[in-house]
């Protein structure tokens, strides 16, 4: 990647890669997400402001951080994806409702639904908040696509510019030369790590990446080669709750390879320090299992939170963030 600069300071991105910033641990965990399909532009006050967004999206991003500021947790993790010629429908607007399974899982199940605009707001309000009223959305129901695997590039860049600067030529060479039928490219929101631009979240599995160009860009979408290429690339798993548990999924899949990504698993803290805000080592479980019952196991590892590599989280502030370097010891 080169040495870009903005007007005044370069990118957050490229700043973090010069300075070593290992992704690993921080691929944010949610126990359910929603990809909506809005119109661009995307500005800052969407969230806030019903219009672009229907009502009930605003009222239901309101309640949850109500619930998260009593101490609820916010295990939601909500997206907006760009319209596309090829898989959009003029009036339509698609809905992708991820939910985490019960138990040990290898990827997060998935509704996808096709709705009339002026159906979107009861829609999305329907799956969180009012779900004895689903069946009347069954006629939208696309299960056909319930198993369909999309990558979502972050090109977001009223949030960062670095999103849009390097996460766009991501976007485009995935959607020129590895969608499929069965793989589709989006750009999307922003879903957090701008830092480590081209991020890319790879749905329903539920892995995050990093510092994402062509090379690793194909072998991602293809899930071949050597997985080592893309040690310094991987944030995490959606499925692992912390960055202890994040760094020590890594080396499982550096051993058992692209067939991991299949596997059933779960993850436990078993021990920490004694500092709860910011403890520096955890012993973890990772207990997993292939889908035909071949191969298990469990791994425990210690895993430490070493120097942190302090550098600024967003191109447009100079504010350095320290960000803990994950290693399993």
């Amino acid at each position: 990647m080169q040495p870009v600069k903005t007007t005044t300071r370069l990118y957050c991105n490229v700043l973090a890669l010069q300075k070593g910033l290992d992704p690993v641990g921080y691929a944010h965990h949610f126990e359910d997400a929603l990809a909506v399909e809005i119109p661009l532009p995307w500005k800052n006050s969407i969230y806030h402001e019903a219009g672009v967004l229907p009502q009930e999206v605003i009222d239901l991003m309101a309640l949850w951080m109500q619930r998260y500021q009593a101490g609820q947790g916010y295990p939601h993790r909500p997206l907006m994806i760009a319209p596309d010629e090829a898989y959009s429908r003029p009036g339509m607007c698609r809905v992708m409702f991820y939910q985490q399974p019960q138990g040990a899982f290898a990827h997060y199940s998935k509704r996808e639904y096709l709705v009339p605009r002026d159906q979107l707001g009861p829609l999305i309000w329907a799956l969180y908040e009012a779900n004895d009223d689903l069946p009347q959305f069954e006629i939208y129901r696309e299960p056909e696509h319930d198993t369909t695997r999309d990558l979502m590039v972050c090109t977001h860049g009223t949030i960062d510019a670095a999103c849009a600067k390097f996460g766009y030529p991501l976007y485009h060479s995935l959607r020129k030369h590895h969608s499929t039928e069965h793989l589709r490219t989006w750009r999307v929101s922003h879903f957090g790590g701008h830092v480590f631009a081209p991020t890319m979240m790879d749905m329903p599995t539920g892995h995050y990446w990093a510092y994402v160009e062509e090379p690793q860009a194909a072998q991602i979408a293809e899930r071949t080669g050597d997985v080592r290429a893309l040690y310094g690339h991987y944030r995490g798993w959606a499925g692992m709750e912390d960055g202890f548990l994040q760094a020590a999924e890594r080396e499982l899949w550096m051993a058992h390879g692209w067939a991991w990504f299949g596997y059933d698993k779960t993850g436990r803290v078993i021990a920490q320090d004694g500092d709860h805000d910011q403890p520096g080592w955890a012993d973890v479980q990772i207990d997993y299992a292939s889908a035909d019952g071949v191969t298990s196991g469990t791994y425990t590892a210690r895993v430490e939170a070493r120097r942190p590599i302090s550098t600024p989280h967003s191109t447009h502030s100079d504010d350095e963030y320290p960000y803990p370097q994950y290693k399993v010891i």
